[in-house]
């Protein structure tokens, strides 16, 4: 059975009389009302917890271990093992510059150590005869003097041509250019025949395996984020799942964004799927985090910051009443970027209009609509 309600407007006619007798009829009285309409508003009810979606965090995966390798001595590529997209492992060649000039130099400084080497011994036997001369009285001192300053002199000659061997020796390892760790040939710039100086780049090289996330967290709740917690991502946009280990968090928040920098470094996937590579974008979900956070004060109703006209924790919020709008007194607490807690002042199953900035007063008609 459906009831209609009808509003009535009512009319009242004044009826003034005029000189000499008359009676005009005279217009409606301006204090007559219409019937106000009712003003439309979108309406929601309070969440009891937050979706997951504003717990998450966009960051970007990157290796861990990632470098430029660069030439360390001046030469002719004589060779070049690897290319671009090549797996390599530590220690292996991945260039050779001409050593031809190297080995000569260092050729020369190892026979030059050698002579060195022997001179020092002569100068050691002739040290120690003269000693055992000058203690039985057959040698003067003078002579002795001598023979020491030139067993020091001995010495100080091998060690400059020991000093020039390694020089030499270090000159041509540095002619040979190995992976430093395990990884990725990502970028060749030079070719077989090519001269390159200390400095020259050559390649690119990126560890696969050892990757982190590093994600911009609002500050509203990275104090939540605990180092060693295990937290769930996915890779955008194709949603293969992975797990990361939160390793640092930042000490410092950044000024534009109100955000704080996390670490988190990727574990091996336990199951076959999409393959994490350096440069990818992926979401971290701190949901897990916040559901099992016992700290005090979790307790209240949630609603996005356009519902509540608040400074600091106390405002107000509009609620749909008996179809009118009634201002409702209420304390709140920012949790999140874009929401707040309301921790007193409001129930659970109360309706509230959804923008607290609507010119509204106490008693006005409200239409929901969607």
């Amino acid at each position: 059975m459906k009831t209609t309600l009808k509003a009535a407007v009512v009319v009242v006619a004044v009826v003034a009389g005029a000189c000499g007798g008359g009676s005009k009829p005279v217009a409606p009285s301006p204090s007559a009302q219409a019937v106000q309409k009712p003003v439309g508003v979108k309406a929601l009810t309070p969440a009891t917890k937050l979706e997951a979606s504003v717990l998450q965090a966009t960051g970007s995966v990157r290796a861990k271990q990632e470098a430029t390798l660069s030439a360390e001595a001046s030469g002719t590529l004589t060779k070049v093992t690897v290319n671009a997209g090549d797996a390599v492992k530590r220690g292996q060649l991945l260039a050779q510059l001409d050593t031809s000039n190297a080995r000569l130099t260092a050729n020369q400084a190892r026979a030059a150590k050698a002579a060195a080497e022997a001179a020092l011994e002569g100068a050691k036997t002739e040290v120690e005869r003269a000693r055992m001369l000058a203690q039985s009285g057959s040698l003067a001192r003078a002579s002795l003097d001598k023979a020491e300053v030139g067993y020091r002199q001995a010495q100080a000659q091998a060690e400059q041509a020991a000093a020039v061997l390694a020089s030499a020796q270090e000159a041509l390892r540095d002619a040979t250019l190995t992976a430093p760790f395990d990884g990725v040939i990502t970028s060749r710039s030079r070719n077989e025949g090519d001269y390159v100086s200390p400095g020259t780049a050559i390649f690119g090289l990126v560890n696969t395996q050892a990757l982190e996330v590093r994600a911009p967290v609002p500050e509203a709740f990275v104090d939540r984020v605990k180092v060693g917690t295990i937290v769930k991502g996915t890779l955008n946009p194709s949603g293969a799942p992975f797990e990361a280990k939160v390793r640092s968090l930042g000490a410092v928040i950044d000024a534009q964004t109100r955000t704080v920098e996390v670490l988190a470094d990727v574990l091996p996937s336990k199951e076959d799927g999409a393959r994490l590579r350096a440069g990818a974008l992926v979401e971290l979900d701190f949901s897990d985090m916040m559901a099992t956070d016992s700290a005090p004060g979790q307790a209240g109703l949630f609603l996005p910051s356009q519902a509540v006209n608040a400074k600091g924790q106390q405002g107000f919020v509009w609620v749909v009443q008996d179809g009118k709008a009634q201002r409702r007194d209420v304390k709140v607490e920012r949790v999140l970027p874009g929401f707040v807690r309301v921790v007193h002042g409001l129930g659970h199953q109360e309706r509230v209009v959804a923008d607290a900035s609507l010119p509204l007063q106490n008693g006005v008609a409200l239409q929901v609509v969607q």
